[in-house]
């Protein structure tokens, strides 16, 4: 039996430690094409269609957990493979 999820189904704002809130603007906002939506001392959100999907909150020195099991990482769906081959050459 196949388990499906409902259609509406939609996640959250996503919330990430980033050592240089920059450095994590330029990547999200000029390379995955977000939204800069709010910008603060330290933090931001950006998103898509005014829907905000990410939260990247700088905490210098930040750096990933090894050893440890959790959700260290989060998927964006762009629209079709052109995009995708534009995002990666």
């Amino acid at each position: 039996m196949t388990q499906t999820i409902a259609p509406e189904t939609t996640i959250g704002l996503v919330e990430l430690s980033v050592s240089a809130l920059d450095r994590a603007l330029v990547f999200y906002r000029d390379q995955l094409g977000f939204a800069l939506l709010l910008q603060a001392v330290g933090q931001a959100v950006l998103g898509a269609g005014g829907t905000p999907l990410l939260h990247p909150v700088e905490k210098p020195g930040a750096r990933a957990v090894k050893g440890v099991t959790g959700l260290y990482h989060f998927a964006v769906l762009l629209p079709d493979r052109h995009s995708l081959a534009r995002l990666i050459y």
